[in-house]
């Protein structure tokens, strides 16, 4: 998260709040009109938009909820990033997208994690693979990186489409993801996740 006036004790409370709030909501299933709505209420809670006026202009309040609270959210999740520990739920972490992706024996590399979108490396022995990673919603993006992967730095990506309850990859669009992985030269995986409550979690 970028630095800012907060104190990291408001903040703390703030991001406990919000992801309490956004876990109970489903917040991945939520459509874009739903989460509009919800960022209002936020911003018209005494006990977080309120807050937040005491240091930040009103503009700067909503920025500050939307593109540095909420983005940090979704890789929360993934069990990355400086918010981890105040997500209620999570999925498990990038090993498990690596053992779909690769099969067993293959070891994360810590170092390697990026979000944007979400990719690692694993090693087994020598061997070196990358591992990139999101939604159906998302797979242009994905092959896009893993392309770039592959012509910039030599390796051979995979990408893995995720889903969880409530979300679903019809027959049809997992031989059509397939295909264009293909026609791409790259092979494209599917994983349905479950999520488990959050070990680190402080709340």
């Amino acid at each position: 998260m970028t630095q800012d006036s907060l104190p990291d004790n408001i903040r703390e409370e703030i991001l406990l709040k919000l992801y309490r709030t956004a876990d109970v909501l489903d917040w991945e299933l939520l459509s874009n009109p739903a989460k509009t709505r919800q960022y209002e209420a936020w911003f018209a809670d005494k006990e977080i938009g309120e807050i937040l006026l005491g240091y930040f202009a009103a503009k700067r309040v909503r920025v500050w909820i939307k593109d540095t609270a909420m983005k940090e959210y979704s890789r929360a999740q993934e069990g990355i990033g400086r918010t981890v520990r105040y997500v209620p739920r999570r999925y498990r972490g990038p090993q498990e997208v690596i053992d779909a992706a690769l099969g067993e024996g293959w070891v994360l590399d810590q170092s390697s994690i990026e979000i944007k979108p979400m990719l690692c490396a694993a090693t087994r022995g020598e061997d070196r693979k990358v591992v990139i990673w999101g939604s159906k919603t998302a797979l242009s993006d994905l092959l896009w990186e893993a392309m770039q992967q592959s012509v910039d730095k030599g390796t051979d990506p995979i990408v893995v489409i995720v889903t969880r309850d409530g979300q679903d990859v019809q027959p049809s669009e997992r031989l059509r993801h397939t295909s264009l992985g293909a026609r791409c030269g790259v092979k494209v995986v599917h994983l349905h996740r479950d999520m488990i409550d959050n070990p680190d979690y402080v709340g």
